[in-house]
């Protein structure tokens, strides 16, 4: 089972991601984490992405293509995965289908985190004061949100006229009742 888990940034895709890949037997994959793990090893390809990332800058899609297709090959995503935050363009999301429909397999779900704004940038601040991450310093958090509705929103359209099961689940709460509602609604997929 292969399903992607999108949400604007701070809406609660990696936390989420990561307490609901386990209940489906898949990895997390988020491609932020893939990329910043690049940066920090000091990789021919993090060294290209490190400078992006420090300045919250979208990552090339050819760059991020080449990461996730050698993370979908390990042996762990056999039996499918979870992608956190990716596909964040339709280009992307074609790509995807690509890579998948060489892999004989096909996306089997989106659920996407409705959280509004305010909140979102509540939490940004609280990781970015947590976290140290240099992506969610003030400037680069607005900039990923105007990017997110301009070029993944239409993402969720894509998939709905490809006839993927989209779901939009309120992304708001604490992270337990946010869970119970994605877990509730993955319930649904697989009992069809």
């Amino acid at each position: 089972m292969v399903g992607v888990l999108l949400g604007a940034p701070g809406s609660g895709k990696g936390t989420q991601s990561e307490l609901i890949a386990p209940v489906l037997g898949v990895p997390h994959i988020s491609t932020g984490d893939l990329l910043r793990a690049e940066a920090e090893a000091g990789t021919p390809l993090g060294a290209e992405v490190a400078p992006l990332l420090a300045a919250g800058e979208l990552v090339p899609d050819e760059l991020i293509e080449r990461v996730l297709e050698q993370r979908l090959r390990a042996p762990d995503a056999a039996r499918g995965a979870l992608l956190d935050g990716y596909p964040r363009t339709v280009a992307q999301a074609r790509e995807l289908d690509r890579l998948l429909e060489a892999a004989g397999r096909k996306l089997d779900f989106v659920v996407t985190l409705d959280v509004d704004e305010q909140t979102v940038m509540e939490r940004l601040r609280r990781r970015a004061a947590e976290q140290h991450r240099a992506d969610d310093n003030p400037e680069a958090i607005a900039e990923r949100l105007i990017e997110y509705r301009q070029l993944t929103e239409p993402v969720i359209d894509y998939y709905r006229a490809r006839g993927v099961p989209v779901f939009v689940i309120d992304g708001t709460g604490s992270t337990e009742a946010v869970h119970d509602r994605i877990a509730e609604t993955l319930q649904k997929i697989s009992r069809r």
